[in-house]
């Protein structure tokens, strides 16, 4: 790749070593995006049990939370007009809780404007 560059910095700098440790210090873990018209990322925040829509730089102009008790791990705009955003919640991210539980859910929601291109 070249002409790599940092579009949207979404936190300080983690230095932690376990998981333990890089958990507590993100401000935001983008987990899956989609691009919207307006050229902002929606990304799924990891940590932080809500869906983002970013700006370029950084800027977070908008959010959806969750339903309680869950979080979010992936996003994507869809529907017949493209502002549907989809959110994939689940409790946790660990995959030994996860494998044997159904407790996952598809949420959907409105948003104004719609995504970019094809899905």
């Amino acid at each position: 790749m070249t002409h790599r560059r940092v579009w949207a910095p979404l936190g300080p700098e983690v230095t932690g070593r376990t998981t333990e440790e890089v958990l507590g210090q993100l401000t935001v873990a983008p987990d899956g995006c989609a691009l919207d018209a307006q050229g902002h990322v929606w990304a799924a925040d990891a940590v932080g049990g809500r869906v983002v829509r970013v700006a370029e730089g950084g800027a977070i102009v908008d959010e959806v939370a969750a339903p309680e008790g869950l979080g979010v791990f992936a996003c994507m705009l869809g529907g017949d007009d493209g502002r549907t955003l989809l959110m994939c919640c689940a409790p946790d991210f660990y995959e030994h809780n996860r494998a044997p539980a159904r407790e996952a859910v598809l949420v959907a929601t409105e948003v104004d404007v719609p995504h970019a291109g094809r899905p």
